[in-house]
């Protein structure tokens, strides 16, 4: 049996980057990332305090979907693009429980 997998990125936004950021992760990634058959489940934002300031994470329904998407060129110009909105970007893949995850 398959268990869902998350992909959890987190990051600051780069000085002067944030309209650019803001657009790109709320039209460009979620479209791109649901084309490749991810789920967007999470998106956060912290306006105080010492955690990163966006967490956003997507669902696939196995393992093999993410590597997948993490190895496809899709992803690599996402990130790409994503790079240049970032300071301090982190991403992880976990299986995926019910609520907010760290």
């Amino acid at each position: 049996m398959d268990l869902p997998i998350k992909l959890l990125m987190t990051w600051d936004i780069a000085v002067g980057q944030e309209e650019a950021c803001f657009a790109f992760i709320t039209q460009e990634l979620p479209t791109a990332m649901q084309d490749a058959g991810l789920e967007l489940t999470d998106a956060w934002f912290t306006a105080f305090g010492e955690w990163p300031q966006i967490r956003i994470g997507f669902v696939a329904p196995n393992l093999e979907m993410i590597q997948a998407c993490l190895a496809s060129e899709m992803w690599r110009k996402l990130k790409r693009q994503l790079m240049s909105y970032t300071r301090d970007y982190n991403e992880k893949v976990i299986v995926a429980k019910g609520g907010f995850q760290l």
